[in-house]
């Protein structure tokens, strides 16, 4: 039975739990399953690591991600004070939900609004998972095989 090693293209399906109770799954929605590379971290998948290493398809690892290697720890100095006109005339800037605030050149980033006070909002933009531990269960699902002629 083929085992995977590091490098191998696979994909896999992932059910993350967090420490405030949220529960984040593939599965969810009919959604297809996550390719990864064996051996290097998702976006999707942060402390996955080397864990898929030696498994094989149906195969389930479960890890317990700490914060700092998971979305990593709450940087206080990511909650700043912005000046209202950051958001849209429509947005909805209520302390404890997020809102886009606008950044230069046209981008703009998602954030948590903390106090609204006046024509000043204080914006936390730490990732919205920042500071919690999360439960990664991943399971193999299929190997991927590589094209012919593209290999490098």
């Amino acid at each position: 039975m083929r085992t995977s090693q590091l490098g191998d293209r696979v994909r896999v399906h992932y059910i993350q739990r967090f420490q405030d109770g949220s529960v984040r799954s593939s599965r969810d929605g009919g959604n297809t399953p996550l390719e990864v590379t064996v051996g290097t971290d998702h976006r999707r998948l942060p402390g996955l690591g080397l864990e898929l290493v030696g498994l094989s398809e149906g195969k389930v690892v479960a890890l317990d991600v700490p914060a700092e290697r998971a979305y990593g720890l709450a940087d206080p100095g990511r909650v700043k004070r912005v000046a209202r006109t950051r958001f849209p005339a429509d947005e909805d800037v209520t302390p404890g939900r997020r809102a886009r605030m606008r950044l230069t050149r046209g981008r703009s980033l998602t954030v948590r609004v903390v106090e609204v006070c006046g024509l000043v909002v204080v914006v936390d933009t730490n990732h919205r998972r920042s500071g919690q531990a999360v439960n990664l269960e991943v399971e193999l699902i299929t190997f991927i095989e590589p094209t012919p002629g593209l290999e490098h």
